[in-house]
């Protein structure tokens, strides 16, 4: 009995050793688990916030447009705006449009169409000519007049030689993005998933004169070369999303073609945490293999996760439980 005692007392600092030495195994494992899920989903949570905030510096330059034409400033009249009557930047805006129609404008995707000097007297700083909203895409970026290469790293843009997006009869807004900007897991993710789009969507663009809906009417893929899928289709108020196809690749282009509607027709918008979910799941599209293959990637990284996450659960539960009955 006496060796029996004597040989548990002689085995316990072993054990206790292995014990905490087991518990010293799971914290590192579970603060790895940590930051491999952070790791993870980062880029995409990034993504969103940098979204976010491109589209409310948009916002206070479009309201600053609105508040130097005399117009209030107050940050919660959300639906203040400037007037159509004797603006000077309108007045130029419908200039263009009538260009446009008569085919005496800038040639179509000039980039350099619109100078700094050129906007600078069209009072519209930065170039920043509103906001466009698409609540099937969960994307909500600043608008600039022209699409340059500076400006699209930035935002969407109005390709220089189509219709300004002041809701026009016989126009066409043809407004381009990329399917993203620095790579697949980073940056703000443009019309990467534009494919998501159906017919009956909104698109709701907003100016420093109005507010303009516009419902998806016509999905189409196009040569690069085919310019004339840009042009003004006589009668109708239009606006064309425009992007390169297949994702990853540019050998086509992407249209979606909507045509106004009244406002009370918009879609809403989802939450920052739904669309910081979805921008982790990007859509799987038979156009698009990439973006199929870049789903697979992440749903299988974030159920390794979850398996990993399980099994130190049932480790530590299991060490928990000996320690009390070694106790």
């Amino acid at each position: 009995m006496a060796r029996h005692l004597a040989q548990a007392s002689a085995d316990a600092p072993g054990r206790r050793r292995r014990r905490r030495g087991g518990v010293g195994t799971i914290v590192a494992a579970l603060v790895l688990l940590v930051l491999g899920g952070a790791l993870l989903l980062m880029p995409s949570v990034s993504s969103v916030m940098e979204q976010e905030q491109r589209a409310r510096s948009a916002e206070e330059l479009r309201r600053e447009v609105v508040s130097d034409a005399g117009a209030s400033s107050d940050a919660d009249a959300a639906d203040e705006f400037r007037s159509k009557e004797g603006d000077s930047t309108y007045e130029a805006l419908e200039r263009y449009n009538e260009e446009v129609r008569e085919g005496t404008g800038d040639q179509i995707n000039d980039p350099f169409a619109f100078s700094g000097d050129e906007l600078a007297e069209m009072g519209l700083p930065d170039g920043v000519v509103g906001t466009i909203d698409i609540p099937s895409m969960d994307m909500t970026l600043p608008l600039y007049l022209g699409a340059t290469e500076e400006n699209m790293m930035k935002g969407a843009t109005v390709i220089a030689g189509t219709s300004m997006p002041i809701g026009e009869t016989s126009s066409n807004c043809v407004i381009a993005a990329h399917r993203g900007v620095r790579g697949v897991w980073s940056g703000p993710q443009m019309f990467r998933d534009i494919e998501l789009m159906e017919v009956g969507d909104t698109v709701t663009i907003t100016t420093p004169w109005e507010r303009l809906t516009y419902r998806a009417c016509e999905i189409r893929v196009i040569t690069p070369d085919d310019v004339d899928a840009l042009a003004v289709q006589e009668g109708r108020d239009l606006v064309t999303l425009f992007t390169c196809h297949p994702y990853g690749q540019h050998t086509h282009r992407y249209l979606v073609y909507c045509e106004r509607v009244d406002n009370d027709e918009a879609q809403e918008s989802p939450g920052l945490v739904e669309r910081a979910v979805r921008a982790y799941l990007p859509a799987a599209s038979e156009g698009s293999p990439a973006l199929t293959v870049e789903l697979v990637l992440r749903v299988a990284g974030l159920a390794a996760l979850v398996v990993i996450a399980a099994a130190l659960v049932v480790t530590l539960v299991r060490r928990m439980r000996g320690a009390q009955r070694g106790g």
